[in-house]
């Protein structure tokens, strides 16, 4: 009786101080996690705080924190203005982008077509050119037809950047919508277009909200295009405007975190409101297949 309470014991220790050992390791994960993430983030705001000897002190946390980098980037840099092209570039591309892949997606999820798979492959392929590699005849094309320094020339761009893989997540995400669905619409009276609008589209809202979010996150961050694109602060996006602060012979640190800090604070804003739409976009869209 003795030697069977000891196993009983021994197996309950045993378990015990693996559910423990779990717990600590996934713990220790989520804390190295968090300190990688948000040390850089911190690193930002606390150069953002100091004067310009201030950067080169041996101390992270500034001794006499100001605000002035922010009033020269903003102000005197006019950085408001790269702020504001970024906003229109990104959300103009992102209502065109989803407007554009949403009906798109949801053809390709629900209607058999002469090369319907070659198409969708097609579209597909089509965004896995690297996009250094198209560079140089986007840039003459957008030359061409006298685009370059506008807004209108770097939304054509993140157009294309973006669409295919929308057009994919979309398509995977109606997927997950029941065919059934549809025809019960039908058999209620609907049309295609009345069922698609009031039955499918609302179920499938979780998937519009991830890809808005997606394509507006990816257009905010994206920097080759609009770089060879834009010249001056009337087109120039937020993540080419922060890098005039790096100098030919210096690097204003102070300007340059100040700038970066503005830079992701709406990124963050929309991450942390919307990261359950994200997370349910991608899965859809990363593990449904036809």
């Amino acid at each position: 009786m003795t030697d069977g309470n000891e196993r009983v014991s021994y197996a309950t220790r045993k378990r015990f101080w693996g559910v423990a050992s779990g717990r600590v390791v996934r713990h220790l994960t989520i804390a190295l996690g968090l300190v990688t993430v948000l040390a850089p983030i911190a690193w930002l705001v606390l150069t953002s705080l100091k004067t310009g000897q201030g950067v080169f002190e041996p101390r992270y946390v500034p001794r006499d924190p100001t605000l002035e980098a922010y009033r020269r980037v903003l102000v005197e840099a006019e950085f408001w203005k790269a702020v504001l092209n970024s906003l229109v570039v990104s959300s103009v591309t992102t209502v065109i982008v989803v407007a554009l892949a949403v009906p798109a997606g949801y053809a390709f999820s629900r209607f058999r077509f002469p090369f319907d798979d070659a198409i969708f492959v097609g579209v597909i392929f089509s965004r896995l050119f690297p996009p250094i590699g198209i560079i140089v005849p986007y840039y003459q094309g957008i030359a061409a037809l006298g685009l370059l320094d506008t807004r209108v020339g770097i939304i054509v761009a993140h157009i294309y950047l973006w669409l295919p893989l929308m057009v994919y997540i979309m398509r995977n995400f109606f997927l997950t919508v029941p065919q059934a669905v549809d025809e019960a619409a039908l058999v209620d009276g609907c049309t295609r277009l009345q069922a698609f609008r009031h039955v499918v589209l609302p179920l499938a809202r979780p998937g519009v909200a991830a890809v808005c979010i997606l394509t507006f996150l990816y257009s905010w961050r994206e920097f080759l295009f609009a770089f060879m694109i834009s010249e001056t602060l009337s087109a120039k996006p937020i993540a080419v405007a922060v890098y005039s602060f790096v100098g030919e012979v210096t690097v204003n640190w102070e300007e340059l975190a100040a700038a970066a800090v503005v830079a992701i604070i709406p990124t963050m804003l929309v991450v942390v409101f919307f990261q359950r739409y994200v997370v349910s976009g991608l899965t859809a869209g990363a593990l449904r297949g036809r």
